[in-house]
């Protein structure tokens, strides 16, 4: 079974798929193709957890993972 990293980050339903996110991630952690929201996902395998996707969203749809 293939390992994976923390989940840092979500993509909420309020997503409006501009896109702005996929562009900015410096280390193309963000994956997404069309405009649906369904198909941008984030690999936490490649998320530092910066938090400049979360920022950058202009309707914050990008949310920090709380800790449990």
């Amino acid at each position: 079974m293939e390992e994976k990293g923390p989940r840092l980050y979500r993509i909420e339903k309020n997503c409006i798929g501009c896109r702005f996110c996929v562009d900015i991630c410096s280390w193309d952690a963000l994956e997404g193709k069309g405009r649906e929201r369904s198909s941008f996902k984030i690999d936490e395998k490649l998320c530092p957890g910066c938090g400049i996707c979360a920022d950058c969203c202009p309707v914050g749809a990008i949310q920090k993972v709380k800790d449990e």
